[in-house]
């Protein structure tokens, strides 16, 4: 990647290099600096572009991306009773796989090369994620059933999906345990899959303190707190990726730090569904729990573009604290690369532009409008956050292998995929 105009590393340092270049060999970065190429090298004039480490969403449901646009404006029960679980019902894994690869096309355009997904037809979104050559952790989304048998089917999907992933021997794809939330999984379901989190080195992907009407309902119940009955029956720890985490007092979060827990941040979804509240970020942060970006799915976001998550997060947090310096632009980039590389446990090989680390990078075209001027380096990340979107994305690169060059995929057919997804929601919705 030759003759960069910028250079965005995300190092220890939050170094911004100007015209520089990176040379990548077998998937991982080599050099950076201003270098020469050699005869072996396949140049590729970065002129006029800024390059960036892949952003990384965790927390989204892929195959979502069939219901955007269907139930908008609805409370959040009522979007999930009433519109979502009835249409998910009707899901079979063809259209999974048609909307896991709708999704993806969406992540490579928009600069997402990582996300965290959790979903059902998990091995047909894997198919999909495969095709896309995107970075992923899947794990199969596993709800309690009203009689043992089927709670006892939700745990062997979850270990037959965990060999699947095994038998596909791809290092971009990895394996998290999915309990969909406290509210939806009982004690033991919880403890099972700490377990086999423990068992296989994987994370556990769940939902956790989403809404105040689960608070309240686990308090009515007699739990008390959701993150405090979560600690007492010992699901708690470093394995725990926790979505949403908006309804958590100060002792919560302090409980977080002191468990390791991480958390998906999703101001986006939490604030059109309207879920009440800000997640105390500022407040994770003095307790030392990692916080990644989500998009959360695309029917309670209507998009994957993490660009306009990053501005998002950086406007609700400065406007619900009455303070423009609450979260400045360099913490909410941290958020979308090196604290997401935190999240999933990825952090010495994913996040920034570091030599030895994986190539997964974006470059974003400066000619565009909305990213000129660009005044001097000290400006460079905060036009990012404020100023660019999805759109801006030239170029998509994961595990050094290019994804889309110039704003053209190289390995999805858009026209197909398009046509797929129709067919599937005829299917889904009928008219």
């Amino acid at each position: 990647m030759k003759d960069c105009d910028w250079i965005v590393t995300q190092d220890p340092q939050r170094q911004v290099l100007r015209d520089s270049s990176v040379r990548i060999t077998e998937g991982r970065i080599d050099e950076i600096g201003k270098l020469q190429p050699n005869a072996k090298d396949n140049v590729f004039d970065c002129k006029r572009k800024a390059l960036i480490p892949g952003l990384i969403n965790t927390h989204t449901h892929l195959s979502m991306s069939l219901f955007r646009g269907y139930a908008d404006d609805l409370e959040l029960r009522e979007w999930l009773e009433k519109k979502i679980w009835p249409l998910e019902a009707r899901l079979d894994g063809e259209m999974c796989y048609h909307g896991a690869l709708l999704g993806s096309l969406e992540m490579t355009r928009t600069g997402t090369t990582c996300f965290v997904d959790m979903y059902f037809h998990m091995e047909d979104v894997a198919r999909a994620v495969g095709e896309a050559g995107l970075r992923a952790t899947l794990s199969p989304g596993m709800i309690d059933k009203p009689d043992k048998s089927g709670t006892d089917l939700e745990r062997k999907n979850t270990l037959k999906f965990l060999e699947h992933i095994r038998r596909l021997r791809n290092p971009l794809l990895s394996f998290a345990v999915g309990p969909h939330a406290p509210y939806t999984c009982g004690e033991e379901t919880l403890l099972w899959a700490r377990d086999v989190a423990e068992k296989e080195d994987a994370l556990v992907n769940i939902h956790i303190a989403e809404t105040r009407r689960e608070q309240a309902q686990f308090e009515k119940d007699g739990k008390g707190r959701v993150a405090d009955y979560l600690d007492k029956i010992g699901f708690l720890n470093n394995r725990v990726l926790a979505a949403h985490s908006v309804w958590l007092t100060k002792s919560e979060v302090k409980l977080f730090g002191k468990k390791g827990v991480r958390v998906a941040h999703c101001p986006v979804s939490n604030m059109k569904l309207a879920s009440g509240g800000t997640a105390p970020v500022p407040e994770m942060w003095e307790a030392g729990v990692p916080v990644g970006l989500g998009t959360d799915g695309p029917a309670s976001n209507n998009g994957l573009d993490m660009f306009d998550t990053m501005k998002m997060t950086a406007l609700v947090h400065k406007n619900s604290r009455w303070d423009p310096t609450i979260m400045n632009a360099q913490r909410v980039l941290d958020m979308a690369t090196l604290d997401g590389a935190r999240c999933i446990g990825r952090e010495k090989e994913l996040g920034s532009v570091e030599i030895g680390k994986r190539a997964d990078l974006v470059l974003l075209d400066l000619r565009d409008p909305n990213l000129i001027p660009i005044h001097r380096k000290e400006t460079v990340v905060s036009d990012l956050v404020y100023s660019a979107n999805g759109q801006n994305v030239d170029t998509t690169i994961v595990d050094g292998k290019l994804l889309m060059i110039n704003r053209k995929f190289q390995k999805l057919d858009q026209e197909k995929i398009a046509e797929e997804v129709g067919s599937s929601i005829a299917r889904l919705v009928p008219q």
